[in-house]
């Protein structure tokens, strides 16, 4: 009979502890869900690699410091062309490099000029354009808002080499010429072979997949570096406005978690 009492006396308590033991293993459960999802959370710090080819058209000129100032120039179509480097920090930050051939300079308006491989020599008056091909390297902060479609923000430095045997004076055909008014010639020998200054602009770039992107970064160069052409040119610096179009693809990417 002791026993029976005992039995009957200790069922509340073993209900009451397993209870509390079933609650105690969803607890668990529970904790782990929300540990995964807070880890989860964390691994939006994404690291990508991306590499690229772009091109596209620059409108250049020459900012005359000590310059002539009657000097008739304008701005001279040119062309880039090279590769490109994106790291991503993050979404929103990334570092762009591009690594172009562009074609700066300036154009000559209505001048007098004898065309070099014309055997009579004959004099004409047109426009001439005095090509400064560099091999361009700006790098820049990349911020960009959005995600499969994405509205960039670009600014940073940028430093050009000179291509001295593919800068030369030409007319409106591409025929290397020599001006008839000597006190023009632009003299390239006498001028700093390394430019830089600083660009800046807006883009957009457009994800087809997670591994494909095209682009489109309307940049703004403008030179820091005074440089010198000689004769009636005296001092001046490079500016150019940038249209460059390009496709990039992902090299690698890896995902880790924020500190904080």
């Amino acid at each position: 009979m002791k026993k029976i009492i005992l039995f009957i006396l200790l069922i509340p308590f073993v209900g009451f502890s397993q209870d509390h033991f079933t609650d105690y293993n969803l607890l668990i459960d529970e904790m782990k869900l929300l540990k995964d999802d807070d880890d989860d959370k964390k691994k939006k710090k994404v690291h990508r690699l991306e590499v690229g080819l772009n091109g596209g058209i620059n409108f250049a000129e020459i900012k005359l410091e000590n310059g002539i100032d009657n000097i008739n120039l304008s701005d001279k179509l040119g062309s880039l062309y090279g590769g490109t480097i994106v790291y991503n920090f993050n979404r929103f930050l990334c570092i762009k490099g591009d690594f172009d051939i562009a074609s700066k300079g300036f154009t000559m308006n209505d001048v007098g000029y004898t065309v070099d491989k014309d055997v009579t020599q004959a004099i004409k008056t047109a426009d001439v354009k005095q090509l400064l091909n560099y091999f361009d390297i700006p790098a820049f902060f990349h911020i960009g808002f959005g995600k499969k479609l994405k509205f960039d923000i670009n600014f940073g430095p940028y430093l050009s080499f000179l291509l001295e045997n593919r800068s030369n004076l030409v007319d409106l055909d591409g025929n290397k010429v020599t001006l008839e008014d000597g006190a023009l010639d632009f003299a390239l020998d006498n001028r700093s072979k390394i430019d830089w200054g600083w660009v800046g602009g807006a883009g957009i770039d457009y994800y087809i997949t997670k591994k494909i992107a095209i682009g489109f970064d309307f940049l703004i160069e403008t030179g820091l570096k005074v440089l010198n052409g000689g004769g009636n040119f005296g001092e001046f610096t490079n500016s150019s406005r940038d249209f460059d179009f390009g496709v990039n693809f992902l090299l690698f990417e890896k995902k880790s978690k924020k500190l904080f």
